[in-house]
């Protein structure tokens, strides 16, 4: 793999950057279907910010509406001191990558990266020029001649990045761009896609699924969920100290254990975290615990990673919990166990979602999020929809534990893991942190 070059004076780019800001942005389609919901977020100049989340949670929109390819229902957008929330796309100085690319196909490589210049009045020698500076840090030179159907996908995607570039755009965004290669072209073009960008020093909003383009790329992440932010920072903090439950079991591999619990306050104000049979203690001295010790009775959810179980064999450990090994997974450098402690699991995709269709009747109706905004913005009521649901929904009730390589333990062994407090997180039964964060 090539690295990503200097920029030199073959394509002499200079940044016009600019910050970014969304001010209560949502978007309704066609009156009924919330996709954005009051949204408001802030990229710094020359930040590279990844919007995180599955697949139908607002991405893309959010981005169209940035771009203008979208209008926003409410709510302002603005570029630095600029507001930019009726301009016309051509007038926000915005560049953005489609998931397909979306070259001209009768066009050749350097065609397709010179039009934009061309459509603005370049002459063919200016316009030319540049193009070759841009294929050269973006490692595509070789191919400048050649059309967009003869190329690999990494190639394509280079094009196309290209050709957005070309512009010197204030702004850069990517609409998932790598989801339509494997795995190996994946690894190479995100890297050039980070090193590129911030040598460039562009204002870029990436928007992508997958936990490891955010984490390796970005240096924010905002992670998304139905239309609405549910946590921003770093990568490290988003990772090691999630807001949310849902945050929480998105980022991570193999996927956190939520456990389902319920505070118990002794009679000397020590709180337990009790799991059915099975129990853990919090220091007096946690932050967390002094929380909980006016909760006694509540439902939380514990979050542990797979790393913060420990096997031991002594009985003198603190915080044990037993089970037994259900499947083994190798993963090179660690094995992976799923164990078996009659503990229930807790779905975060479920957490705060719409209670299912048996849910009982009794319950009292929340307002959707379509039905507040629609009177926020005086249309009145939406149609009926199914209630809000803040309990846990469970799944296989299987912690996965990280293990040594050399661990020699036979499927259905009986263990004991311990279970370290200080890497365990704590949500209130809507999944947000007990321990509320402030970034």
């Amino acid at each position: 793999m090539r690295p990503c070059l200097p920029v030199d004076r073959k394509f002499p780019y200079k940044a016009y950057m600019t910050a970014i800001r969304l001010d209560g942005v949502s978007k309704v389609f066609d009156g009924e279907h919330l996709a954005v919901d009051e949204l408001s977020l802030e990229i710094g100049d020359g930040e590279f910010m990844v919007l995180l989340g599955p697949s139908g949670c607002g991405k893309t929109t959010l981005l169209r509406m940035i771009a203008g390819l979208e209008r926003v229902t409410s709510g302002e957008v603005w570029f630095g001191r600029t507001r930019g929330t009726d301009l016309a796309p051509r007038e926000r100085g915005v560049a953005m990558v489609f998931q397909t690319g979306a070259l001209y196909p009768n066009r050749t490589v350097q065609e397709n990266i010179m039009f934009p210049l061309q459509i603005a009045g370049k002459d063919d020698a200016e316009a030319g020029s540049t193009a070759v500076g841009l294929a050269q840090i973006l490692s595509i030179e070789s191919v400048l001649d050649r059309m967009p159907w003869t190329l690999s996908g990494g190639q394509r995607q280079r094009v196309a990045i290209g050709r957005a570039l070309v512009r010197r755009p204030k702004v850069f965004l990517l609409d998932e761009p790598l989801s339509n290669l494997d795995a190996t072209m994946r690894t190479e073009l995100r890297q050039e896609i980070g090193a590129m960008t911030r040598d460039l020093n562009v204002t870029t909003l990436y928007v992508t699924h997958d936990q490891v383009e955010a984490l390796t790329l970005a240096n924010r992440i905002a992670v998304m969920r139905d239309g609405r932010i549910e946590d921003v920072g770093t990568p490290t903090q988003v990772y090691n100290d999630p807001a949310t439950a849902f945050v929480a079991g998105f980022l991570g591999t193999p996927r956190i254990n939520l456990m389902s619990a319920t505070v118990n306050v002794t009679a000397h104000h020590r709180v337990r975290l009790e799991f059915g049979s099975q129990s853990i203690g919090l220091d007096p001295t946690d932050r967390r615990s002094l929380i909980l010790r006016h909760h006694h009775g509540a439902p939380v959810i514990v979050g542990a990673r797979s790393n913060a179980f420990s096997l031991i064999t002594t009985q003198d450990a603190p915080n044990q919990l037993t089970g037994t090994i259900r499947a083994f997974e190798f993963h090179g450098q660690q094995s992976i166990a799923f164990v078996q402690c009659g503990i229930e699991i807790v779905d975060p995709d479920r957490i705060g979602r719409p209670r299912p269709a048996h849910a009982s009747p009794l319950a009292e109706p929340t307002p959707s999020l379509l039905g507040r905004f629609r009177r926020r913005i005086g249309l009145g009521a939406a149609p009926a929809t199914p209630v809000e649901f803040h309990g846990p929904s469970h799944r296989r009730a299987d912690l996965v534990v990280e293990l040594p390589v050399d661990t020699e333990l036979q499927r259905g062994t009986r263990i004991q893991l311990a279970l370290d407090t200080s890497k365990i997180h704590i949500f209130d039964h809507t999944g947000h942190r007990v321990d509320r964060i402030t970034r």
